[in-house]
């Protein structure tokens, strides 16, 4: 090493007093300048207004996707009530058109039975033009022409009083008999049934016993008394013949009564 004056020449590093100095009092670095400071200050500011805008734009896709889902739900709800509405409104619909499908129905099969009894009465008339069936006065019904008195006579006068007219005093086998006759009176009528024989054993004016006929439609009232009771305050002899209806004016049941009342009377043939 060359030396100038008491000062080596080379470089200060090797010293190794210059080197502990060194290590001891570090340089200070540089600090930036204003400019420097400012454009960082922007980084940062930048950032920060990109994450905000970033979080405001999730934000925002979070509120779309909610919004979304809630119109969709919205719209099906709605949908459902409609769907729901509509399906009440044709139930209704259909539940009307089936009443008047069935009230329709009702009304055929009446008009038909209706029908039926036309042509029976018809063919009645046309079968039996020679024994009177169709003469003025006579009702008929099926195979069977029916007439209703307007003056009254005894049991017995009423018997002979059909003979004459060609047939007999009534004979009831059914139900739509029963009703079809009390259907067309007003008050009690005598009917082809009598015990005069023997009490209690009632009979058809065709000497059949109504026993065998299986229906009857005598009167019979929850307190009493029951039909036929052979009353015998009015007549000694008893109640033997038998009339539809009564004098109160029950004309859907039969009562027997004393056969020498005068009452009107049916006729069949």
């Amino acid at each position: 090493m060359e030396k100038k004056g008491n000062y080596p020449t080379g470089p200060r590093t090797e010293d190794p007093d210059y080197v502990n100095m060194q290590n001891r009092y570090p340089k200070h670095k540089t600090c930036p300048g204003r400019y420097e400071r400012t454009e960082l200050k922007d980084k940062k500011k930048t950032g920060k207004i990109f994450i905000c805008a970033l979080g405001l734009l999730l934000t925002l896709g979070a509120l779309s996707a909610l919004c979304a889902v809630g119109i969709v739900y919205h719209n099906k709800v709605v949908s459902y009530e409609i769907l729901s509405e509509q399906y009440s409104n044709v139930t209704t619909a259909l539940m009307m058109q089936e009443r008047k499908a069935k009230e329709i129905e009702r009304l055929y099969e009446a008009l038909k039975v209706e029908n039926q009894q036309v042509l029976g009465r018809l063919s009645a008339c046309n079968a039996n033009q020679n024994s009177g069936h169709c003469e003025e006065g006579w009702k008929s019904v099926g195979l069977k022409s029916y007439y209703f008195s307007t003056f009254k006579l005894t049991w017995t006068q009423s018997r002979d009083y059909c003979v004459e007219k060609g047939g007999h005093l009534v004979i009831i086998t059914s139900q739509t008999e029963q009703d079809f006759v009390s259907s067309q009176i007003g008050e009690t009528h005598w009917i082809g049934l009598n015990d005069l024989e023997t009490e209690g054993k009632w009979m058809w004016v065709n000497n059949q016993p109504l026993n065998e006929m299986g229906i009857t439609f005598w009167f019979s009232a929850p307190e009493g008394p029951h039909e036929p009771d052979n009353w015998k305050n009015e007549d000694p002899s008893g109640e033997n013949c038998a009339a539809l209806g009564d004098a109160n004016g029950n004309t859907h049941k039969w009562f027997d009564a004393s056969c020498r009342k005068i009452k009107r009377c049916i006729c069949e043939k």
